[in-house]
């Protein structure tokens, strides 16, 4: 329980919440961004009472506090309740068993019920970010968050992304690049080659670089994952006779459009993409994003995101700067080594 503050002694009071204990203890703690909150300040000028006289009580552990949900490097999530009758343990959801009448029982949630739990969980997150009544700018009321599309769909064919169809494109973990020799992490401080070197400059022995360097450039990402991809607006998919349509033809399956290569296209060259426009947003378009699967049995997987930086496009006068986003899980090897695989990647600019 909070104590009573001393408004003669103490002007800030903060507490370590159970998150920040945890990483601390993991020695993961590291302070990046500040918010200051008012949702227990005083305003109300019409109130006879001094603010002098009002009591004023500690800061609290409170179950918004959590906005982001997090999970330790199995990729299983860390335990939270999102709702007086629901929480997350493992990678299970559970909530109130509507048959048990006279006392709370929980219960896996699954099939049907999964997607609109998953769903209330998400709008959880924005409720908790919500209540902290965070200080900043009054935005223009009129600048609602609006994306051109809310939801994207791809479908896998038999010559699209592989050439010779999904079946004959799996890996072993053991033979996939870990995250020291990854191609996506190559142009980053933290895994440049450092071979060692006398105080003279010169080479201390031979050394080879083992990494991976097809994706050091984003002429590199591009090749890698079609240029098409990176098309102006009114040249995707959707777009005119364009080169990129030239080369596949779209085919049905189900509800799905699906893409398929023409005879003569290479497996490079055609992969799908789909292309998201900001229709509304925030002055400073701060983007606060988690990325979740719904993996097999109901459960609920946070996906991995690998901020590799920003790149300069000297082929957009419009938007030069292209941030790249690799989105996928974290596997460990037979040799307990890190390996990430990437499932798509996003392109901010």
């Amino acid at each position: 329980m909070a104590g009573i503050l001393d408004s003669k002694t103490r002007f800030i009071d903060l507490v370590v919440t159970q998150e920040g204990k945890r990483q601390i203890a993991s020695g993961e703690l590291r302070a990046v961004y500040a918010s200051i909150s008012d949702a227990s300040v005083f305003y109300d000028t019409s109130d006879p009472t001094s603010i002098n006289d009002k009591i004023y009580f500690e800061v609290a552990e409170s179950h918004s506090n959590t906005i982001v949900i997090e999970k330790d490097d199995s990729g299983k999530l860390f335990d939270f309740n999102f709702s007086p009758t629901g929480s997350i343990v493992g990678n299970n959801i559970f909530d109130k068993d509507a048959t048990a009448t006279n006392s709370l029982k929980l219960k896996p949630v699954t099939g049907s019920a999964f997607s609109s739990t998953s769903t209330s969980l998400m709008q959880t997150f924005l409720t908790h970010f919500k209540s902290h009544q965070i200080v900043g700018s009054k935005e223009d009321d009129e600048a609602k968050f609006k994306l051109s599309k809310n939801t994207i769909h791809f479908a896998i064919s038999n010559s699209v992304p592989w050439k010779d169809g999904p079946t004959n494109e799996t890996v072993d973990v053991d033979d996939a690049e870990p995250f020291f020799f990854d191609s996506k992490l190559t142009h980053l401080n933290n895994f440049k080659f450092l071979p060692p070197v006398n105080t003279n400059g010169s080479n201390y022995g031979i050394h080879r670089d083992f990494r991976s360097l097809k994706r050091e450039t984003l002429d590199d990402i591009k090749r890698d994952l079609g240029y098409f991809g990176f098309a102006t607006i009114g040249d995707d998919q959707n777009g005119g006779n364009t080169y990129a349509q030239r080369k596949y033809r779209s085919d049905k399956a189900g509800d799905f459009d699906v893409l398929n290569r023409k005879n003569k296209a290479s497996a490079s060259e055609i992969k799908q993409y789909q292309t998201v426009y900001f229709e509304k947003t925030s002055n400073n378009n701060n983007l606060l994003m988690q990325i979740f699967e719904d993996g097999p049995n109901s459960k609920l997987a946070k996906l991995d995101i690998v901020d590799a930086g920003s790149f300069h496009d000297k082929d957009d006068n419009k938007h030069p700067e292209k941030r790249i986003f690799y989105v996928g899980k974290v596997f460990f090897d037979s040799f307990n080594t890190p390996t990430f695989i990437n499932i798509f990647t996003i392109v901010f600019e």
